[in-house]
Formats: structure tokens, sequence, C-alpha cells
């Protein structure tokens, strides 16, 4: 095919197969594909009055494969509007496919710098960085003398391989992007290059190796932010033996960077998610000057069941703003959320070894409680379908107040006593629970974003009841509210 003719055939078989999808798991608030497989949000940016986001996408089936950029738009980062798909794997320099990037606003005009990926044979390959750009923010023309940065621009340490995922920013009067890189001992790091036109580029430097800093050497979607008085950097972690990915989780590292020297000086390094369904999250900046995110809502290691039967996988989180907090992050659901909420429901309960039960009928619920600890206790509140058959098919969330550890156990079509946890501490005997049910995930913000855990959830039944038992003594005051979307 010409090259026109792959990205037309592909917009084609899109517009023919969107409606041959099964819905039984199909989010409402979540922004997912029209049908086939979608993985690394990319793109995320805000540009004439809409919220643009790209994202790695396989139109032609439920699986990873070859990799085109699909595009949506929100006004309001909840309802989401598809476009046509953005960028085909048509020259040579990315045959092999259009691996995940960002975009910049230069000019009045959207760029986008992605990875061509070609394959060499059948193991090996190399990647380089390209440019497109659009002037209405539809259509999309790639610049003629990619790539902008080659093979002969990765530094002597780096791989000349791995090589992609670059997120581009303007700091003072130059252009800088970030990129993923290993070192030849097989370390992963992040290398920084800048420019003055988009178009031409020179290497500064690895701003950061993973010198013994977390497990994970293949280090991947890197991006590099201000927030406050400090600079924050992001990336995906994935730990492999031989082929198979044994761990994939998401870090972020406040510090400060010095952009002469090329050099990210690290005060704190933590998980940005502690459920199993995040990564590859990019940020962008919007009109209120709000740091916002959005990432992938599944993972490599993690079953896909939508892929046998339903003719559609992977989804996107319900975006979230950053704020800066000490040297760490706290993270909350975007506000614009809040306007689809109905039916809206308080109770406020002293539990002493006793239980509050709530039944509704929605499949999309935000919940917010509030936790008082008075004696010792451990409180589970439970998401089921019935409560007879609860221990198949539920979302238990537990938090005892003398180990400090709140920990999530999920039974579904995929999971038998799946168990999460991660260690909290309570702010003066206090716990706050904010989360978002959707018909196959669950978002959890602990403590106003101290912690969240993201998770996908496939309900043999529909959950309709929501239960809450305390062992011990604790104050309980609790909303809930329906979402509409």
């Amino acid at each position: 095919m010409k090259n026109s003719e792959i990205l037309r055939y592909a917009r084609y078989f899109v517009s023919n197969n969107r409606d041959k999808v099964n819905n039984k798991y199909r989010l409402k608030f979540h922004l997912m594909g029209e049908c086939g497989w979608v993985n690394d949000p990319n793109g995320f940016i805000f540009f004439n009055g809409l919220y643009h986001c790209f994202f790695q996408y396989n139109p032609f089936e439920p699986f990873w494969g070859p990799t085109y950029w699909g595009h949506a738009v929100s006004k309001d980062l909840v309802k989401w509007e598809h476009l046509p798909i953005a960028l085909a794997p048509d020259e040579e320099y990315d045959k092999g496919g259009c691996f995940s990037g960002s975009a910049i606003e230069k000019d009045g005009k959207i760029y986008l710098m992605y990875t061509g990926h070609v394959e060499v044979g059948s193991s090996e390959y190399y990647q380089t960085q390209c440019i497109a750009y659009s002037i209405d923010g539809v259509n999309f023309v790639k610049y003629r003398r990619n790539p902008v940065i080659s093979t002969k621009d990765i530094p002597e340490n780096a791989s000349k391989r791995d090589f992609r995922d670059p997120k581009v920013f303007k700091r003072d009067d130059f252009y800088y992007v970030v990129i993923a890189s290993q070192s030849q001992k097989g370390k992963g790091q992040i290398l920084l290059y800048r420019s003055s036109d988009l178009f031409h580029w020179e290497y500064v430097n690895v701003i950061l190796r993973n010198d013994n800093i977390l497990e994970g050497d293949v280090w991947e979607c890197p991006d590099l932010f201000r927030l406050g008085e400090k600079d924050v950097l992001l990336f995906s972690a994935q730990k492999k033996e031989d082929s198979k990915i044994i761990s994939s989780e998401t870090f972020y590292c406040t510090g400060k960077m010095d952009f002469e020297k090329g050099l990210f000086d690290l005060y704190n390094c933590e998980k940005l998610d502690w459920g199993k369904y995040f990564y590859a999250p990019q940020t962008t900046i919007d009109q209120q000057e709000r740091r916002l995110m959005i990432a992938w809502m599944d993972n490599w290691n993690c079953p896909f069941p939508t892929q046998q039967g339903h003719n559609w996988a992977g989804a996107f989180i319900l975006p979230r703003e950053l704020f800066l907090r000490g040297d760490g992050l706290s993270i909350k659901p975007v506000r614009e959320i809040e306007k689809y909420r109905k039916s809206g429901m308080i109770v406020e309960k002293f539990l002493s070894n006793d239980s509050i039960y709530l039944t509704f009928d929605s499949e999309c619920l935000e919940t917010e409680v509030d936790l008082f600890f008075i004696t010792p206790a451990q409180v589970e509140i439970e998401l089921c379908s019935n409560l007879s058959a609860s221990s198949n098919n539920s979302i238990k969330i537990l938090y005892s107040n003398i180990s400090k550890k709140l920990q999530l156990i999920i039974n579904d079509l995929v999971f038998s006593e799946e168990r999460q946890e991660v260690k909290i501490d309570l702010k003066r005997d206090k716990l706050n629970l904010r989360f978002f049910l959707d018909k196959s995930s669950i978002e959890i913000f602990v403590n106003e974003g101290e912690k969240v855990l993201t998770n996908r959830v496939y309900p043999l039944e529909k959950y309709n009841t929501l239960k809450i038992n305390s062992e011990g003594n604790c104050k309980v005051y609790l909303r809930k509210w329906d979402l509409e979307v």
C-alpha cells in the first residue's frame, strides 16, 4: 500500500468495527479505544480549547500489534470524542510502529514527537525520534527530514536498541526532550536533549540512571516537569527474566534539575500508584495551570479478559491532578467528574462490632468515607453482588489502625483472592477513602491522594451492595453518589 492508503484503511476499519464490540465491561467515564487494543497515552495536551489525548493503538484486533496513534478529544476530561487515527506506520523510519511520544504547541500548531520503530530480522530493531505536525489538530503531516534524532545521536554509554518514548517540553528559551534508554550495562536511564526549533537536537546528558535506585532495569515513558519549587520526574520500570515481565510499575522522583549540566539531583523516589493496573503516565498543563496526568489503566503483566470475544482491550485512568506534598506528591481526580454526580446519599453512624448495609443500582459510583478510629479496630468496606455470594465476586478494602496497613482484596472473573497492601498512617485517628467504581475498574484515593490504588475488576455479576463492618469502635461518615456520564 502507499503511505496514505495505510492510514485510510485503518480509519476505514475502525468505522466498520466500532459497533462490533461486546459492551459488558466497557467503561462509562473512562477513555478507551473504539475497538482493538490500546496501551500508552501519548501527546496529552490542551490545545484550542480542547484536551487532546493520543494513544498507542492497534485497531485491528485486541492484542498488541502494528502501532498507530489513536486520537480523542474532550472538553472536560470525562466525556471523550474519538477523532480519526492520527499516525500510521507508513514510512521507512517507522514501519515497525509509531511508538510512544508526546505533543507540544508551537506557532499555533500541534507538534507530535514520537519514536519510529524499525525491526531488522527476527529479533533485532532500532529506534529513532520523529516529528509530525498539524494546523487543525486532526490531520498530521510527518516532517520530511525525519528522524530528527537518529541512532548516530545516541551517546556511547547508551543502548542502540532501546531508545524511545520522547517527552518534549519548553523551558526558558529552549525545547527539551527526555528519552528512555538503557546503559550498555543494561541499567535503565533517562537521556536529555536540547533544541532551539524542535528539528535540530543536541545531546546533553544522562539525567538519571538506575544505580540501585529501584528494581527494574527497563525504564520507559519518562516525563519531567516543574511542580511548585521542585522538579518531578516520572517513569515506568519493568523487571524482566529473559523476555518475561516479572514486575511492571511506575515511579516518581522529586528533586532539582540542572539543565546546564543535564543532571537530576534526586531527593525522593516512590511508587506513583500502588495498584496493579497503572502504567505509562503522561502529564500536561491546562489553561488553569493545573498539572494533569493520564495513564494506561492496564499493565503488561496483567490479564486482559476482553481479548477473548469482546474485540477490545485496554483503557485509561480518570485523569488526575498532581500536587506537591513535601518531597512527595498528592494525587486527586479531576474535579470535573463531580458535575456527573446524581442521587447523593449521606450516612453517619457509630459502629461497635457492627455493620452498615447499602444497596444501589448504578454501575458507576463515587463514594467517600471518613473513618474515625476510637479504639483499636479493623474496618472492612465491601462491594459485592449479594451478601451470600460475596466471597467469589467482591472488592474488599480493609484497614487496621493497629497494623496501619490498608489491604485490597479482589475476587472476580480474573482473580481469586488478589491482594494488594500499602502502609498508611492515620491523621488524628482519621482515614479518608474516596473511590470511583466503573463497570470494570476501581480507583481508590487514600488520605486526600497521599496514596492511590488503580485496578481493573471484572465482576461475575453487577455489584449492588455496599457493606461497612467494624471490629472495634469506629465512627463512619459516608457520602455516595451515582455517576451518570
